[in-house]
C-alpha cells in the first residue's frame, strides 16, 4: 500500500469517526432535552456524570489510555472544570426552550469566540480575514435569533455556553501538553458529580425506570461522542476533520423534526450557513498559520 493510500484511508476513517461522533452528540442532546421536560437540568446532568464515569472507566480499558490521578496543573484543571460545568448548565437549560437544531447552531458559534479569546490566552494573531469571518459569523448568530422578534434568554444562554466552551477549548489546548484526554474528561465528570450533588437535596425528584434507561443511554452516547471526535483528531489532519463536526447540526435537525416536528425557518437556515461557513474558515486559517509557524 502506498503512502498516499494510507493517508487516504486514515482521512476516510477520521471523517467517518467524526460523523459518528456528531450523531452521538446529537442523540445525547436530544435525550437530555427530552428528560429536562420533566426532570431538573441539574439532576439530569448529575446522573449523567455518574454513569459517564462508569462508561469512561470501561472505555479506557478498551483504548488503553490510563487516567492519571496526579495532574501537573491542578488549578488550571479546576478552572477548566468549573467553566465546563457552567457552560453545560447554560447549554442544557437553553436547550430546554429552543428547537434542537437552533440550539446546536447557536452553540457552534464557539469557534468565533475561540478566535477572539485566543489572542489574550494563547498569544495568537488574528488577521483581517479572520476578523471578517468572525463578523460574518455573528451576523449568522443574529439571524438565528430572528431579528424580527428579538433575542431570547434561552438564546443568550446558548451563546454563553458557546463562550464558555471556547474557554474550555483554549484551556484544553494548554493542559493537553501534559494531560491525556481520559484524565481531563474524568476530572470534568467528577467535578460535575461533586458540585451538582449539593443542589440534589432541594431539586431531586423520583424518576421512573424509563428515565434512568434514557439517562444511561445519554451518558453512553456522550462518552462515545467525546472519544470519537478526539480520536479523529489523532489520526487525520485537524483542517480536514473540523468541518465534519458540523454534521452534528444536520443530525440535530433530523432528530428535532422526527421527535418534536421542529422545522427551521429561513432565518435559522441562513444563520446556520453563515456560522458554519465562518467557523470552517477560521479553523482553516488557524491550521494554515500553525503550519507556517
Amino acid at each position: 500500500m502506498t503512502t498516499n493510500s494510507i493517508r487516504a484511508n486514515r482521512a476516510g476513517l477520521g471523517i467517518s469517526i467524526t460523523v459518528i461522533g456528531g450523531l452521538c452528540f446529537a442523540i445525547q442532546d436530544a435525550g437530555i432535552k427530552w428528560l429536562t421536560a420533566e426532570i431538573a437540568v441539574l439532576q439530569v446532568l448529575f446522573l449523567r456524570s455518574l454513569f459517564g464515569m462508569v462508561f469512561l472507566a470501561a472505555s479506557t480499558s478498551f483504548s488503553g489510555e490510563k487516567i492519571s490521578l496526579k495532574v501537573s496543573r491542578p488549578w488550571l484543571l479546576l478552572t477548566r472544570t468549573g467553566i465546563n460545568i457552567l457552560s453545560w448548565v447554560l447549554f442544557f437549560t437553553g436547550l430546554k426552550y429552543l428547537p434542537l437544531a437552533t440550539a446546536v447552531a447557536l452553540f457552534f458559534s464557539f469557534p468565533l469566540f475561540l478566535a477572539i479569546i485566543s489572542v489574550p490566552l494563547l498569544g495568537e494573531k488574528v488577521g483581517i480575514r479572520r476578523v471578517v469571518a468572525i463578523i460574518v459569523g455573528f451576523v449568522g448568530v443574529l439571524l438565528i435569533t430572528n431579528p424580527t422578534t428579538g433575542i431570547s434568554m434561552p438564546a443568550v444562554m446558548m451563546l454563553g455556553a458557546a463562550l464558555g466552551w471556547s474557554l474550555v477549548a483554549s484551556l484544553t489546548r494548554i493542559l493537553g501538553e501534559k494531560e491525556n484526554t481520559s484524565t481531563m474528561l474524568f476530572y470534568t465528570l467528577l467535578g460535575f458529580a461533586v458540585v451538582l450533588l449539593v443542589p440534589q437535596y432541594w431539586i431531586w425528584s423520583q424518576a421512573n425506570l424509563d428515565d434512568y434507561l434514557l439517562i444511561i443511554a445519554v451518558a453512553f452516547f456522550g462518552v462515545i461522542a467525546q472519544f470519537s471526535v478526539t480520536k479523529a483528531y489523532t489520526i487525520a489532519s485537524p483542517s480536514l476533520i473540523a468541518p465534519f463536526e458540523y454534521t452534528a447540526l444536520i443530525w440535530s435537525a433530523i432528530i428535532g423534526y422526527l421527535v418534536w416536528n421542529d422545522i427551521p425557518d429561513a432565518y435559522a437556515i441562513a444563520g446556520a450557513v453563515l456560522i458554519i461557513g465562518s467557523g470552517v474558515y477560521i479553523i482553516h486559517r488557524e491550521t494554515i498559520n500553525r503550519v507556517q509557524a
